[in-house]
């Protein structure tokens, strides 16, 4: 793409973005953290824009909680595309049945620094039972800070299922102490109590990135898919 192909995309996309500087000894765009045009841009040029996904040494911080259950291996994490921040998630559980897992999947949803869904989003491990349920989103300009796990502990007397269902707190980006809950509604899952909340992102932080602990297909065991999960804070 030249200098003046970046240019005209700008013209036609400043509505959603569009901070490009154009790298003269790759010949690429530069595509600004905060923006959202890198969907735009792939989907016009197919070129490789500078504005890769994070990796596991970008973040500030780690969430984690207490209850999580004791089952599964961490699978590997995924984050957000650089700039971008959780405002939104889903997740896939699995109702009645014989051997219920309950949560199997947490997907977040990313956008921008100004709030703009962006079109990239965040999954870890997960198990292949269930259905997705209807999406949560933060408040405009806010962001997932925080998070609390609802989870049936394991026992020897009933059917076992892991985690059931997970809740988030948005807050503004810079702001350190106002924040609120968000959740998908009823609000919690079937089996299992919810525990602490984890830490909050610092202030001009925000969950970035995620990290699942599933447990294997049992074969002719009891079932329990998504144990436990941490979150990732990036600047």
């Amino acid at each position: 793409m030249s200098e003046n192909q970046c240019a005209a995309f700008c013209v036609t996309h400043g509505d959603r973005c569009c901070e490009i500087t154009y790298i003269n000894s790759t010949k690429e765009c530069k595509l600004d953290q905060s923006g959202c045009c890198h969907t735009d841009f792939v989907n016009a040029s197919g070129s490789n824009i500078l504005h890769p996904r994070r990796t596991y040494v970008d973040y500030n911080k780690i969430l984690s909680v207490t209850n999580g259950g004791c089952l599964g291996d961490w699978a590997n994490e995924e984050f957000c595309k650089k700039g971008h921040y959780a405002i939104g998630y889903r997740m896939k559980i699995e109702g009645l049945h014989f051997d219920r897992t309950e949560l199997n999947a947490i997907e977040i949803i990313c956008g921008s620094t100004s709030g703009e869904r962006c079109g990239d989003t965040a999954i870890s491990g997960q198990q292949q039972w269930g259905t997705w349920t209807v999406e949560a989103l933060c408040p405009a300009k806010t962001f997932f800070t925080a998070f609390s796990l609802q989870v049936d502990q394991y026992n020897t007397y009933h059917d076992n299922t892991g985690a059931n269902y997970v809740r988030f707190r948005c807050r503004y980006f810079k702001d350190e102490y106002f924040d609120f809950e968000l959740s998908v509604s009823p609000g919690n899952g079937t089996f299992g109590f919810y525990g602490e909340w984890s830490d909050a992102c610092p202030a001009n932080s925000a969950i970035c990135g995620v990290k699942t602990k599933i447990q294997a297909y049992q074969v002719y065991g009891d079932d329990t898919a998504l144990n436990d999960v941490q979150f990732f804070c990036c600047e």
